[in-house]
């Protein structure tokens, strides 16, 4: 039987169409899954369609971790003042990075403690304080709708692990699903931070673990007994700054050591009671902080987008500006001329919306500064029972920790004279 090409080509057409839509609903179907009871629990997607890492951390050694406050990042001038020029032509509020500084840290604290491979993990005042590992933040650019953070990871010897700059942005329709009333929509971002000083810890023998717990604990001693537990450290210069090794350790029953540890275990236990300052302060500014997160990421997407359409005016404006110009001087006819007066035109109606989106995006500006200016920090005063003192903390956080650890090294030399005078 012969068969015509007018006749063979809608069959192969038509042939070709049934075998895409096989291979479409092939591809789109979901893989059998079983169903049914079972012990394990329900099966299927996962909660909120969201796919949570697993962590094995191997191990007898775990690190303590500081997470310092994070650096606000706000714009210093050549004297190292905050610039705040250059402040309002970034659109930072300085009250709510430093607000977000303290956040942040909180939220990498708990984060790292998801992973259950960490010891002790404190957020710090500062970066003066004693830790096997460093979680260090600065954040670089935040706007309710996106955020970037760049972190270093040093350790007790001084030796940087890593650094890295995470970015993440808000989805504008974050606050339509009622599963994430509560959340914390910035959650990705510290996870991924987590994920970060997860795998670099993974990376080190235990060899590398113990003789970091080792030299922070002799750094500590020396700043106390310098001319006891100096010796037992090697400073080392290297490229990307000092790095500490040791040279020994002193006998467990040492005196000396016995004497410090008691110091650095109620430094310790300052920082764990300050911890419950910190989760104050975050509780109590969270209803404030949501409210302010939900109500201004519809205003910074919408900046974001003024700000790309602004860009896009602009560049049609200035190529419509330039092409009257090659008219005006190319063409002497009257349909040059009145082409060029056409473009013209068009330029000039496109920078004036240009400078009408530049007018919104200054009212959204001031909307957004509004917002932040009842957001500010507070810190409980701390009382310090050592050795029948008392020791009365006022001020930050950072102002008291101060305090504390020069009355500790007070009550140390006291207690080191006799020793010192046998």
């Amino acid at each position: 039987m012969h068969f015509s090409k007018h006749f063979l080509q809608p069959v192969r057409t038509l042939l070709l169409l049934a075998v895409a839509t096989l291979v479409i609903t092939g591809c789109q179907s979901a893989p059998n899954r079983e169903v049914g009871p079972s012990m394990t629990g329900p099966s299927g997607v996962a909660t909120l369609g969201n796919t949570q890492r697993t962590y094995r951390y191997d191990s007898d050694i775990y690190l303590n971790v500081a997470v310092p406050v994070f650096d606000p990042g706000l714009p210093l001038d050549r004297n190292g003042n905050v610039d705040y020029d250059q402040l309002v032509e970034d659109d930072i509020w300085p009250q709510i990075r430093r607000l977000e500084a303290n956040r942040f840290a909180l939220d990498t604290k708990r984060a790292l403690s998801e992973t259950n491979s960490f010891g002790s993990i404190y957020v710090t005042p500062d970066t003066n304080s004693s830790a096997d590992l460093y979680v260090l933040g600065k954040i670089n650019h935040s706007d309710t709708e996106t955020i970037s953070i760049s972190i270093r990871v040093v350790d007790g010897t001084n030796a940087t692990w890593g650094q890295e700059t995470f970015e993440y942005r808000v989805s504008e329709g974050y606050y339509r699903d009622a599963f994430n009333s509560g959340g914390n929509p910035y959650d990705p971002i510290f996870t991924g931070i987590a994920n970060y000083v997860y795998d670099l810890l993974k990376e080190k023998s235990e060899a590398q673990k113990a003789n970091i717990q080792a030299v922070s604990e002799l750094r500590y001693a020396a700043m106390y007994s310098p001319e006891t537990m100096g010796d037992y450290l090697e400073r080392k210069s290297t490229r990307n700054g000092v790095t500490y090794n040791l040279t020994g350790f002193p006998a467990e029953e040492d005196a000396m050591l016995q004497r410090i540890r008691l110091i650095r275990a109620e430094e310790e236990n300052f920082i764990s009671d300050l911890q419950d300052n910190y989760a104050a302060f975050y509780a109590q500014s969270d209803s404030s902080y949501s409210d302010y997160h939900r109500e201004t990421l519809p205003i910074a997407v919408g900046i974001r987008k003024q700000k790309a359409q602004r860009g896009r005016q602009q560049a049609t404006a200035l190529f419509a500006a330039i092409g009257a110009g090659l008219l005006m001087k190319n063409s002497g006819s009257t349909a040059g001329e009145v082409g060029a007066i056409v473009l013209g035109a068009t330029s000039l109606y496109n920078v004036g919306g240009a400078i009408e989106s530049n007018r919104n995006l200054a009212n959204q500006r001031q909307l957004l500064t509004e917002m932040g200016q009842n957001l500010d920090i507070e810190v409980t005063p701390q009382v310090i029972e050592y050795r029948d003192q008392t020791i009365e903390l006022q001020g930050s956080a950072r102002e008291q920790y101060t305090q504390l650890r020069a009355q500790l090294l007070e009550i140390y030399k006291v207690e080191a004279t006799p020793d010192q005078n046998l």
